[in-house]
């Protein structure tokens, strides 16, 4: 049986565990427990915006091209940041060791707490450094006589006072993103697209809340529109299944950020949305119809968002210009340029321009 032909697959109104049940039967829908399971992440992030100072992950990856941080773990060196990743790595040295956020030069002094000495009054010895695993500090009580760092590949463990190597020792050492983050430079919040942070004169974390409709540009500081944007996990929009005035209930909803995804809101009763919904995605060859409650072959579709979700790199899609003239390059999964058959027809089963008339909804007046 062809499914690509003009067929809807209504979704039946059930209890949350025979629509999960015939949604695995129905041509065209498939369920994606992974993403379910990122918006579950998603919310335990919120929490904290701690990172850990042994991350394997590259802390460019939040910031625009050109952006220059305090390198995590220490006072003296800066980094700077291209295509979110590190760049370069400058150490500040002798009239001036330290680096100063606020004034992205090496200075004299530091200009904050993080580079506080471990030492108080009840310090004796040899104590490990709080902000990075490899270094130490000689204190008599709350002065620090002498200042260190362990070979390279091993840190400081603060039960024998020795360097050790990793597997011996444990490190908890953690910074805040505002302890490296210069201040007032927008940058990324990884777990929220529509979101991004700042810090401010006093080294707090700002949250920051794009315009409904659009997410937020790192490359630009700017929040721009959805289609623009590289997203990996698409946050649930506020009152997705409704409010308490108005609950939709035991029914799908779009996810109103791709052309494929939505939502199960389930039944609570009147006037109790759903605040935890579950994530669904239609098949490749399908976009969500909200008003049929079904996956619908996507040529057939009008979306705002991106038309080539879940497309592979070269690959071509019917755009939504009257006439069904102009089609979309696909690259990694996102609409890159688009074309025009000028005076023929885009075939979207050929993907080739024709001189027979076609018809689509996608691109219908």
């Amino acid at each position: 049986m062809d499914f690509y032909k003009r067929r809807t697959w209504p979704l039946q109104k059930v209890s949350l565990t025979e629509s999960v049940y015939t949604s695995f039967k129905m041509p065209g829908l498939k369920i994606s427990w992974l993403v379910h399971s990122l918006v579950l992440t998603v919310m335990v992030h919120l929490s904290t915006q701690t990172e850990h100072l042994n991350s394997t992950l590259d802390i460019c990856r939040l910031f625009a091209n050109g952006a220059k941080i305090r390198k995590p773990g220490g006072c003296t060196e800066y980094l700077e940041c291209n295509n979110h990743v590190q760049s370069s790595e400058t150490a500040c040295s002798g009239r001036t060791p330290y680096f100063r956020l606020k004034t992205q030069k090496c200075d004299t002094k530091v200009d904050d707490s993080y580079c506080k000495t471990p030492c108080t009054s009840k310090t004796q010895g040899y104590v490990g450094d709080s902000i990075n695993c490899a270094h130490w500090h000689l204190c008599e009580g709350s002065k620090s006589m002498a200042t260190g760092s362990c070979p390279v590949g091993q840190y400081f463990d603060k039960v024998s006072g020795a360097c050790v190597y990793p597997k011996d020792t444990v490190c908890v050492a953690t910074f805040e993103l505002c302890d490296i983050a210069p201040m007032n430079v927008p940058f990324r919040d990884e777990y929220n697209c529509n979101k991004y942070f700042s810090c401010d004169k006093d080294a707090k974390l700002v949250t920051n809340t794009c315009e409904a409709g659009k997410y937020f540009n790192v490359a630009t500081g700017s929040c721009v529109a959805k289609k623009d944007v590289v997203c990996e996990d698409h946050p649930v929009p506020d009152d997705v299944c409704g409010t308490k005035k108005l609950a939709f209930r035991n029914k799908f909803v779009s996810d109103q950020s791709t052309c494929r995804g939505y939502f199960y809101c389930r039944d609570l009763g009147s006037g109790i949305p759903d605040t935890n919904p579950t994530f669904f995605q239609c098949g490749e060859e399908y976009f969500f119809n909200e008003e049929r409650q079904a996956c619908m072959p996507r040529d057939s579709q009008k979306c705002s968002q991106d038309r080539c979700d879940g497309r592979e790199d070269g690959h071509f899609e019917i755009a939504e210009t009257k006439g069904c003239h102009d089609y979309y390059v696909c690259k990694d999964g996102r609409e890159d340029e688009i074309r025009s058959c000028e005076d023929k027809y885009f075939d979207v089963a050929t993907q080739q321009c024709t001189d027979t008339v076609k018809s689509y909804g996608a691109c219908s007046a």
